[in-house]
């Protein structure tokens, strides 16, 4: 199924960039802003908008919200070089899942690995966020205790460490996702949370936890997966948007998101309502695309 996409931004050296890389994936048209887009929107159907922040005639954050008005359920992702922390409220507010950064070098590869998922829905999987070249899933375990957590997170930095010398905070992460699968994850029929928070617990069989962890030539990963589906895509932007205000500093609610996005180049938070939650975490060798932390929410 060929797949329609515009790129909204004002300047012509960005449009003409995404176009001629897309252009072979994707049937591409572009806009130089707000008003050309629109006009564009009525007069053709589209599967996803991707548009720049910063424009003349209307800001990214006004523009898609005319256009979630008018198109509900047309996909759209913001593109920006500003700091993506100031836009979590805005994305609460619309259908934007993704801000994707200008990083420079700009990561081609990366942005169509995420237009991919938000235009197919197939987000699931380390495989799919690594380079599809030399891409490796090396690991891959089923957790069916807290104690089981502790081996595998250990068994996983110690094959960072051994693969690239350096594991940083990779450990820290773990912990904090592996945390959000076994305690957070299972929940009672009234909602509430079913094993205290650092007990020692024996899952059932439903609540196990997968993990795998992979790597290619420019970065390493982790992805940790969860079938009880309790995440949602309000929930996960509510609890980052406290603790990047603030209002959740004295509370555990989101800390380990956030934390992960903090030490994580990058996290990847993919949903099926219900049914699944993966938390995926990437780290870049030496430093590559570092930059303003991208927001990346999929859900299906």
């Amino acid at each position: 199924m060929s797949y329609r996409v515009m790129f909204v931004d004002d300047e012509e050296y960005i449009r003409s960039m995404l176009s001629a890389y897309f252009s072979d994936k994707f049937d591409t048209v572009t806009a130089g802003g707000a008003a050309e887009a629109l006009d564009l929107l009525e007069k053709g159907a589209y599967d996803l908008v991707v548009s720049d922040i910063n424009m003349p005639d209307m800001n990214g954050p006004s523009f898609l919200r005319e256009v979630y008005r008018n198109y509900p359920s047309l996909k759209t992702a913001l593109l920006t070089s500003s700091d993506i922390d100031e836009y979590v409220d805005f994305a609460r507010g619309s259908a934007v899942c993704s801000i994707i950064p200008k990083a420079i070098p700009f990561n081609f590869a990366e942005v169509e690995r995420i237009i991919t998922g938000l235009l197919t829905g197939e987000i699931f999987g380390l495989v799919r966020y690594l380079r599809p070249e030399d891409g490796v899933v090396a690991g891959m375990y089923c957790v069916k205790s807290s104690m089981e957590a502790h081996e595998v997170r250990d068994k996983i930095v110690a094959e960072v460490e051994g693969k690239f010398s350096n594991a940083g905070d990779t450990r820290l992460v773990l912990d904090e996702i592996l945390t959000n699968a076994i305690y957070h994850a299972p929940i009672r029929e009234d909602g509430s949370e079913k094993y205290a928070l650092f007990s020692e617990v024996a899952l059932e069989p439903s609540e196990y936890v997968y993990v795998e962890f992979g790597y290619d030539s420019e970065k390493y990963g982790v992805s940790v997966l969860d079938k009880c589906g309790a995440l949602t895509r309000e929930t996960v932007l509510s609890k980052m948007e406290r603790q990047i205000k603030g209002e959740g500093d004295m509370d555990d609610s989101g800390r380990g998101l956030h934390m992960c996005r903090l030490f994580a180049d990058r996290l990847i938070v993919n949903i099926e309502r219900g049914k699944r939650t993966e938390i995926v975490v990437l780290n870049f060798i030496g430093g590559k695309y570092s930059g303003y932390k991208p927001l990346y929410i999929n859900e299906v």
